[in-house]
């Protein structure tokens, strides 16, 4: 079946109803993510990849800057290719990032390429099941089931509570998250 109208529906409201969300809740929000995070099972070793947000997505810089100070290695993706897997490389506190496509900031070539083993990931929506509905490019989805095929990694929805839906239209490419984190609650999806 092809979901595409419906899940351009999806996108459309869900991007509004984020866009409804007032700036002192989701800085709020922020920071209960930071508290919460140590609640999720983690890998040995864990080397971290988070994202840089765009407009009204979760701000997990609060996070990324916990993670860096415990000592972990943090990275963002960097975007390669219209039709390619991200890459990830290393990130810490006042590093320079350059423009990237689609309105992303990444880390500049100096910075080292690295692999993640717990992937932390923007997403529009997502259901109790682990369902995830992205932007609609694939980098995720590519990504992850890249990773998946030579490890395992921890694959980690960030959101606000508010944007679940009771169910995500899943396609055969769509890869599954292992939890959501939200401010309220971890839910524990594949």
């Amino acid at each position: 079946m092809d979901y595409t109208f419906l899940k351009r529906q999806l996108r459309t409201a869900a991007v509004h109803k984020r866009s409804e969300i007032a700036l002192d809740h989701a800085l709020w929000c922020a920071e209960e993510i930071v508290a919460r995070f140590n609640e999720i099972p983690l890998p040995k070793a864990p080397v971290f990849s988070a994202y840089w947000p765009m407009k009204t997505e979760l701000d997990l810089r609060p996070l990324m800057h916990s993670l860096f100070n415990r000592g972990f290695t943090v990275s963002l993706p960097v975007v390669s290719g219209k039709e390619e897997p991200l890459f990830f490389r290393r990130w810490e506190p006042g590093a320079a990032l350059v423009e990237g496509p689609y309105g992303t900031e990444q880390p500049d070539e100096k910075y080292e390429t690295v692999v993640p083993t717990v992937l932390l990931l923007p997403l529009l929506a997502f259901d109790r099941t682990g369902g995830r509905l992205g932007y609609g490019g694939g980098f995720y989805d590519r990504t992850v089931n890249l990773l998946r095929r030579t490890g395992k990694p921890v694959v980690i929805g960030a959101a606000f509570s508010g944007q679940e839906i009771d169910r995500v239209p899943l396609e055969e490419t769509d890869e599954k998250l292992n939890f959501v984190l939200t401010e309220k609650e971890i839910i524990k999806g594949i």
